[in-house]
C-alpha cells in the first residue's frame, strides 16, 4: 500500500480522535459533568462504534480527558503584577482568580467527579498548590511578614474551593464574593502582622 494512503488514514484517525476529545470538553463546558457516549459521538459527528474504536470504553475516554486536564493544570501561569493598597490588590486578585475559576469550574468538577480514587480527585489541588501559593504571595507580598496561620488562611481564601463555596453554596454574587475575600485577606494580614510585632 502506498505510504501516502497510510499517512492519510493515520491523519484522519488522529483528527477523529481529536474531534472526540473536543466534543467531550464542549459538553463538559456546557455542564455535562458525566456525558454519555451517545452524546459525545453525536457532538463529534461520529458513530458510537467509531468512538469505541478510538477508546476501549468510556473509562478510557474519560481517563484521556482527565490526563489532558492534568497537563493543563500543571502549566505555569503568569504571576500577578498588582499595584495599590493591600485592600485594592486583594480585590483585584480576587477578581482575577474568580474570573479564572468561573471559566474552568465545569472542567474541575468533571475532573473530580470522574476520579477513580481520592488521590486522583485531589490531583488538581496538589499540582496547582505550589503555583497557587506563589501567585498569592506575589499579589500580596505582605504574606511574607505574616504568621504561618495567617499565610495558610490567606491561601485558602483565594482557592477554588473557597470561591466555589461562596458563589455556589452560599449564593453570593461575584461582587459579594470578591468583597468577602478581599476584606478577609486584609483583616487576616493585618492581624498576622500585629501578632509578629507584638
Amino acid at each position: 500500500m502506498p505510504a501516502t494512503k497510510v499517512d492519510g488514514r493515520s491523519d484522519r484517525s488522529a483528527r477523529t480522535h481529536e474531534k472526540i476529545i473536543e466534543a467531550l470538553f464542549l459538553l463538559v463546558a456546557e455542564g455535562a459533568i458525566r456525558p454519555r457516549a451517545e452524546e459525545i459521538a453525536e457532538r463529534a459527528d461520529v458513530a458510537v462504534r467509531t468512538l469505541f474504536r478510538h477508546f476501549d470504553d468510556m473509562d478510557g475516554l474519560i481517563a484521556a480527558g482527565r490526563s489532558y486536564l492534568a497537563s493543563r493544570f500543571e502549566e505555569p501561569r503568569d504571576q500577578p503584577d498588582l499595584e495599590g493598597s493591600l485592600e485594592e490588590r486583594a480585590q483585584t486578585y480576587a477578581r482575577e482568580q474568580g474570573e479564572m475559576f468561573d471559566s474552568i469550574r465545569n472542567y474541575l468538577l468533571f475532573y473530580a467527579a470522574n476520579a477513580q480514587t481520592i488521590s486522583d480527585q485531589n490531583t488538581f489541588r496538589t499540582v496547582s498548590g505550589q503555583s497557587h501559593r506563589l501567585r498569592v504571595w506575589t499579589a500580596l507580598p505582605e504574606c511574607a511578614a505574616a504568621t504561618p496561620v495567617a499565610r495558610r488562611s490567606i491561601e485558602v481564601l483565594f482557592s477554588f474551593q473557597h470561591w466555589d463555596q461562596l458563589r455556589f453554596e452560599q449564593g453570593l454574587s461575584v461582587e459579594e464574593a470578591i468583597e468577602s475575600i478581599a476584606w478577609s485577606a486584609t483583616v487576616l494580614l493585618g492581624a498576622g502582622a500585629r501578632e509578629i510585632g507584638a
